[in-house]
């Protein structure tokens, strides 16, 4: 299947400009400048005057990396070339070469929207921001243990294609034998309610519905020797919007929630930040055991997502996809989401 047209992945590029997306832990910004890519836009990261500052990764003298430049009392970012200071909002506030002279309106670099929240740094790439970050309530409820914050590696595949590979309720006897699914078993999950599947206006999908799942940390206390296979009724609640994907699980044990937001580097490359917490099971010391039991799920799905073309979604009118009703539903929905918010299809 060829690639997407020049037109259709500049359409896509473009659509997704106006969302918050997560480019860094906050952890790791500190007192150097950090280089990161969102949309394929260049762009530098550092904390000056105590906040995030996001401005374009080209100084605006001779066009060297800002990002090989130095933090000068926390205040400006300092381009290694010669020495031009930006402040944080991008204005170029010093030119050594020029002494007391007037410095031109012109010396100053674009600056990004930022925002730190749920342990993130968050960009918006358009003058205006569309809608807020996605929901995440469970970041600030006391009754959850959470997990550190991690940054996995680079899929190549869009953001739509990792989000729906985590919102598809029917894979998982396939994909994931006797982890998610038992294998060789498919069953279709109950949907609940008489709107199993709902979409707001902020642009929020939620999806709800019981099946039964392989015993494992996301359902079940922790334990070195579980023996036999045996199979936990569960309830899924699955929230996702353009760029999320949160997968809550309620059983006997307690629940689980498995917060996947991602970053679009470009139209086929996508980075994803994960936190897992849980309402039980809370010592520490069993966090690497849901790490290491969430990383094997990834590395499974990851074999399939960046196996999919075309790259972009193609349009639900164009029938490329062979959807199933009522097993896609979840999917309909969310591809149609994502066509009322303009993101281009190939």
């Amino acid at each position: 299947m060829s690639s997407p047209s020049p037109e259709s992945i500049a359409g896509y590029l473009s659509a997704m400009r106006p969302f918050w997306h997560p480019v860094l832990r906050s952890v790791d910004l500190t007192d150097r400048p950090i280089h990161v890519v969102l949309l394929t836009e260049s762009i530098v990261l550092s904390r000056l005057d105590g906040e995030v500052s996001a401005l374009t990764n080209v100084c605006r003298h001779l066009g060297a990396a800002l990002t090989l430049g130095d933090i000068v009392d926390g205040r400006v970012l300092r381009c290694r070339y010669h020495g031009w200071q930006y402040d944080r909002t991008g204005r170029c506030v010093d030119i050594p070469l020029r002494g007391e002279e007037k410095i031109p309106a012109q010396a100053r670099v674009r600056r990004y929207h930022a925002q730190e929240r749920y342990g993130l740094i968050w960009l918006c790439l358009a003058d205006e921001p569309q809608g807020d970050l996605p929901p995440y309530p469970e970041f600030e409820d006391p009754e959850f243990h959470r997990n550190e914050l991690v940054q996995h590696a680079e899929w190549r595949a869009s953001v739509p294609r990792l989000v729906m590979a985590a919102l598809d309720d029917t894979h998982f006897s396939w994909v994931h034998p006797d982890v998610l699914g038992l294998a060789g078993q498919p069953r279709l999950p109950q949907r609940l309610g008489d709107r199993p599947v709902v979409v707001s206006e902020a642009g929020v999908l939620t999806s709800r519905y019981r099946t039964s799942m392989p015993e494992s940390p996301m359902v079940a206390e922790s334990r070195a020797d579980r023996g036999p296979l045996r199979t936990v009724d569960v309830e899924f609640t699955n929230v996702a919007t353009v760029n999320s994907m949160k997968n809550v699980i309620y059983s006997d044990a307690g629940v689980s929630v498995t917060w996947n937001v991602y970053q679009p580097v470009s139209h086929d490359r996508t980075i994803s930040f994960t936190q897992l917490s849980r309402t039980y099971d809370q010592d520490p010391a069993h966090d690497g055991l849901w790490e290491e039991f969430n990383l094997g799920i990834k590395e499974q799905d990851r074999a399939i997502v960046e196996s999919q073309q075309p790259w972009l979604l193609p349009p639900l009118k164009a029938q490329m996809i062979l959807y199933l009703r009522p097993e896609d539903i979840p999917l309909v929905e969310f591809q149609k989401l994502m066509e009322r918010l303009d993101v281009p299809q190939i």
